[in-house]
């Protein structure tokens, strides 16, 4: 027997030894491994797919996090953090920060239309997880003040409403109650018969389902956790919690909404206010994604499958780790034009413009026919109505404005005189800011 095991113990040693082995080892710590990429492997002489990943899969399950913590479920749902997945990780969680550079830019700059963009395009991108087609411009009218006048616009209003609550609701512990009032208040006046019902992905057939009850007392419980091990730090928590309302139906309808405004209250309440700004899943519509978009569906649209040896969360964490890394340089590239055109604001108009008014002229820079008003500018910068009025009055004294009359309310125009030389400016500003930013392969947003 003891020959035996010795002869076990020299035969597991030297495959382990293998280089192959040992590559595919580096391939799963470094990147994102799935089971169709063994196929471009040359694999041990007598092992199949099957056989190579339950032996990966094996060995990583040594370090196993579980989830969800469901006893009812009888196969398992677990990731394990790869050198990679730490390593993004933690670069995420410190530029998120509210010491951060770009959270100490986002608080001065939240006015801004360059950084308000990355607001809607989250919404746009939650609703096309929802099966639900919005166009950007109709998405931004509203966003600027544009009365809503269908169900899909008091949709859009209501989130838009919520999202500028969260700093309040973040002081609020995560529980059915919040949740549910995130639901209500979101379906509030909105007919959602009118809107088409989004189609669940499909699941393993040994993971049934689970009541909504039972979803909502696991959501509960991560973001209650007070404390977590260094592989399942807030970020990943996020993540775990926005997979809940991605893959089932913890509420009625409108699920991935609900669990993008949660998202944002989470990050609040950790100190990652970054997050709250990024748009969060895949949109194909970006050239600079992290991986092929083959490779993209085949982590999200697979998530539930097994290949023998448990349900392996690894890649489904690093994709979205890194898709939340990608997004936050297409912010830190929109605040960087922002302060060079701030720059350029301060040079051109007096210097009794305060940081408000500016931000109203850097609006006018990227759209310089656009109707503005002072509704959205006051929940923008949670100022009093009679503030917000100043600031715009103050710059139709100035010259800069127009007013016009929208119903009983005033709205807001570049005077024509400033018009040619604001798009001259938002040019040279756009011409400066990709010169300076070439190298790193973004796109300013």
């Amino acid at each position: 027997m003891a020959k035996g095991t010795s002869l076990a113990v020299d035969e597991l040693v030297r495959f382990m030894c293998h280089p192959v082995f040992y590559e595919l080892r580096t391939a799963v710590d470094v990147g994102i491994l799935l089971f169709e990429d063994l196929d471009g492997f040359s694999l041990p002489e007598g092992y199949s797919k099957d056989d190579i990943w339950r032996i990966l899969t094996a060995i990583r399950k040594q370090a196993a996090v579980f989830i969800p913590e469901d006893p009812e479920r009888e196969a398992d749902m677990w990731m394990v953090t790869t050198s990679s997945l730490s390593f993004n990780t933690e670069m995420l969680e410190v530029r998120s920060k509210t010491d951060s550079s770009l959270g100490r830019s986002l608080c001065e700059m939240q006015g801004s239309p360059f950084v308000t963009r990355f607001i809607e395009r989250t919404l746009i991108g939650g609703l096309r997880t929802e099966g639900i087609e919005a166009g950007e411009d109709r998405v931004h009218e509203l966003f600027s003040g544009a009365a809503p006048a269908t169900s899909l616009d008091r949709l859009v209003a209501n989130y838009f409403r919520l999202s500028n609550e969260c700093d309040s609701l973040a002081r609020r512990e995560v529980t059915h109650g919040l949740i549910e009032t995130l639901y209500y208040e979101l379906v509030e006046g909105v007919n959602v018969d009118e809107l088409p019902e989004r189609v669940l992905a499909p699941l393993d057939p040994r993971l049934p389902p689970p009541e909504s009850q039972v979803l909502m007392d696991l959501v509960c419980q991560r973001a209650r956790e007070g404390g977590d091990d260094m592989r399942f730090g807030p970020v990943l928590r996020i993540i775990n919690i926005s997979w809940f309302f991605r893959y089932f139906n913890v509420l009625p309808r409108l699920n991935v909404l609900v669990g993008l405004l949660l998202r944002n209250i989470l990050a609040l309440k950790w100190d990652l206010p970054v997050l709250c700004w990024l748009p969060e899943g895949f949109d194909p519509a970006l050239e600079d994604a992290p991986v092929d978009a083959a490779r993209y569906r085949a982590v999200f649209e697979h998530w539930s499958t097994d290949y023998g040896f448990g349900f392996d969360f690894t890649p489904y964490f690093e994709l979205n780790v890194r898709l939340y890394l990608r997004e936050l340089e297409r912010l830190a590239v929109s605040i960087t034009y922002l302060e060079q055109l701030n720059e350029q604001i301060e040079r051109i108009f007096e210097s009794h413009i305060n940081a408000r008014q500016k931000s109203i002229l850097a609006a006018l820079c990227r759209e310089p026919g656009a109707i503005l008003r002072i509704a959205p500018h006051q929940r923008t910068f949670r100022i009093a109505y009679g503030t917000a009025r100043a600031d715009f009055l103050g710059l139709e004294r100035e010259g800069y404005l127009v007013r016009e009359q929208e119903g009983r309310a005033f709205a807001f125009r570049a005077h024509p005189d400033l018009q040619e030389k604001i798009v001259q400016l938002g040019a040279a500003v756009v011409d400066s800011a990709e010169a300076t930013l070439g190298a790193s392969g973004v796109v300013v947003s």
